[in-house]
């Protein structure tokens, strides 16, 4: 009989927006996980740690080196016969993707797709769509965030039109009067309407074009002309222009909301919901899938505009809604104790762990898999009634089988920790 937990060993990709060298916690927590050879470059970019049986970037088990998928496959008990069956799986694959995120630089701005989509445009392009699976995803800051996320409401983006002769430049007039028309309607279905019409435009827009109107309103906002409308918005434009000088995709500040969350903050994202992650560290889950539809901030040989176009809704918000955490176990804080955060996403939820000095949380059984990296501190997992130990420390990740007890322990500092995991209902 297989061990119930065990380490892992987890991978890790490189970004050009990810964070150089030792100011990466995805490359620090990737420096204690056990990765063979695994040696921080201070001039390299570390964006992501992986966690999970993607093919991309699979982890592997610590102790054999198997692939974890490989290992599931033959132990499908530690997934859980429930799991498997809701959620179809096969190859000891699990649900979700686990991941550590580290980035100073914009990502690009992108949208999810939902299962019928990714099944199509995967069989038409296996090249740029590398897998069938639908995406969506949440994410949990762990230090300061920023991003762009979903369209802002359109009375704001015509005050923009108003205010920005640069930003309305780029549009035929008769788009922007007709936006402009209907951007306080109460019936939804016209601002919704002309923000297709008018994105739609956006992201057609001729590159010289753009970057022409894009130096022009830079030179404007670093002559400190802006005005009174622009002032909210013009760190966020030069912030973006610093990070991509001839990218029309700067311009998306005055299209989409720039959300700010401090540590402890979650969200989720909707299939088809347009974001660009800006700066920060985060734990992110979603569903086992890397596609991403592009149309900003990447090479223009990764964007697909006329799927982009096809496939992202159009439902503007002023802001997001935070996914509130729960009490996992009793008298749990934002400062002590184990957190839940339970997105509506079925494949996946995480746990925020932090164990006092000396101290220990318990876990009940969970219907599904789990998988544990330790952020900071140092401790153990203990299991089989308190007959089985194993350490961790920061950096380290531990799968954890369906239908096991845990408990973890902290030594001589606090320990800190998230688990991942999925359960059949």
């Amino acid at each position: 009989m297989t061990e119930q937990v065990f380490h892992l060993i987890p991978a890790t990709k490189s970004h050009p927006w990810g964070k150089i060298g030792s100011s990466s916690l995805a490359a620090h927590l990737a420096d204690g996980a056990g990765i063979p050879d695994f040696t921080i470059d201070e001039s390299k970019p570390y964006a992501e740690m992986w966690m999970g049986t993607h093919p991309n970037a699979p982890t592997r088990v610590l102790s054999t080196g198997q692939l974890l998928s490989e290992h599931l496959a033959a132990h499908p008990e530690l997934i859980g016969e429930s799991v498997i069956k809701r959620f179809n799986l096969e190859n000891g694959q699990i649900p979700f993707l686990f991941k550590v995120l580290s980035f100073d630089k914009a990502l690009p701005v992108q949208i999810h797709l939902d299962k019928e989509t990714s099944e199509h445009i995967h069989s038409e392009n296996t090249g740029m769509y590398v897998d069938s699976s639908h995406k969506t995803e949440m994410v949990l800051a762990v230090s300061n965030f920023s991003a762009l996320c979903g369209f802002l409401p359109a009375f704001q983006v015509s005050e923009y039109l108003s205010a920005v002769p640069e930003f309305a430049s780029l549009f035929p007039s008769d788009i922007v009067q007709r936006f402009k028309a209907v951007a306080r309607s109460s019936d939804a279905s016209e601002p919704k309407a002309a923000l297709k019409e008018l994105f739609s435009s956006y992201a057609k827009v001729d590159s010289e074009k753009a970057s022409a109107q894009l130096k022009v309103l830079v030179e404007r906002y670093q002559a400190g002309k802006e005005t009174d409308a622009e002032k909210i918005v013009k760190s966020l434009v030069l912030r973006l222009y610093e990070m991509y000088p001839d990218d029309s995709g700067v311009f998306c500040a005055f299209i989409l909301n720039h959300i700010k969350l401090k540590p402890g903050h979650a969200f989720s994202i909707a299939t088809g919901e347009p974001h660009a992650y800006i700066t920060g560290d985060i734990i992110e889950c979603m569903a086992t899938s890397d596609n991403i539809i592009a149309v900003a901030f990447s090479p223009p040989e990764e964007r697909d505009v006329q799927n982009f176009l096809l496939c992202v809704q159009y439902n503007p918000t002023p802001g997001k809604t935070l996914i509130q955490p729960t009490m996992f176990t009793r008298r749990s804080t934002h400062t002590n104790g184990s957190l839940l955060y339970n997105p509506p996403i079925d494949e996946l939820a995480i746990m925020r762990v932090i164990v006092a000095r000396r101290g220990t949380e318990s876990h009940h059984k969970l219907r599904g898999p789990s998988i544990v990296v330790a952020i900071e501190g140092e401790g153990a997992v203990v299991w089989a009634e308190g007959a089985k130990t194993l350490g961790m420390k920061k950096g380290q990740v531990v799968f954890i089988g369906a239908g096991t007890e845990v408990k973890f322990s902290a030594f001589e500092t606090s320990f800190k920790l998230y688990r991942a995991f999925v359960e059949a209902v």
